[in-house]
């Protein structure tokens, strides 16, 4: 997508770095820091602004899939599915990966998240709709694994 022409690319490894301690953040404190998805997207710009030949097409598919994502996960947060920071991170994420892989990372995380949601309900005398689910654990092993491989694997960005 984005940075395919980068081949291993600092910026895309930092990004799923930083998608991983959001991972620890809310398993941790059920919080996920601003600094984390300021950093993420300063990394996104970042790999933008030195991707050799960016197309303008490419990059405003990344934007309107992230836009997209944080639209979605501002209105999960609102009906109480999702925390503040889970929203923010479904957004940035989702212009990480951008149109060619946006679809698999969500059925992934689905998939995840309905595990987490099973898990929880036959947990002993856990309820997980008070504390809720650290759900940066559906979303983030997905989004990494595609973006170390778009970092360290040629051809696959």
């Amino acid at each position: 997508m984005l940075v395919s022409s980068v081949g291993p690319d600092s910026a895309v490894a930092g990004a799923a770095i930083l998608a991983l301690a959001a991972l620890y953040t809310d398993g941790s404190r059920r919080q996920i820091p601003p600094w984390i998805l300021v950093g993420m997207m300063l990394l996104w710009v970042a790999a933008a602004w030195f991707t050799a030949e960016p197309s303008p097409t490419v990059i405003w598919a990344a934007i309107v899939c992230g836009a997209v994502a944080l639209a979605v996960g501002y209105l999960f947060f609102r009906a109480g599915w999702l925390g503040g920071g889970d929203g923010k991170l479904l957004g940035v994420l989702a212009l990480w990966l951008g149109p060619k892989d946006v679809g698999l990372w969500l059925l992934a995380t689905a998939v995840l998240g309905l595990l987490l949601v099973a898990l929880a309900l036959v947990r002993p005398g856990g309820d997980f709709r008070t504390r809720g689910i650290p759900f940066a654990w559906a979303m983030v092993p997905p989004a990494s694994a595609l973006l170390f491989s778009r970092a360290f694997v040629p051809g696959s960005g």
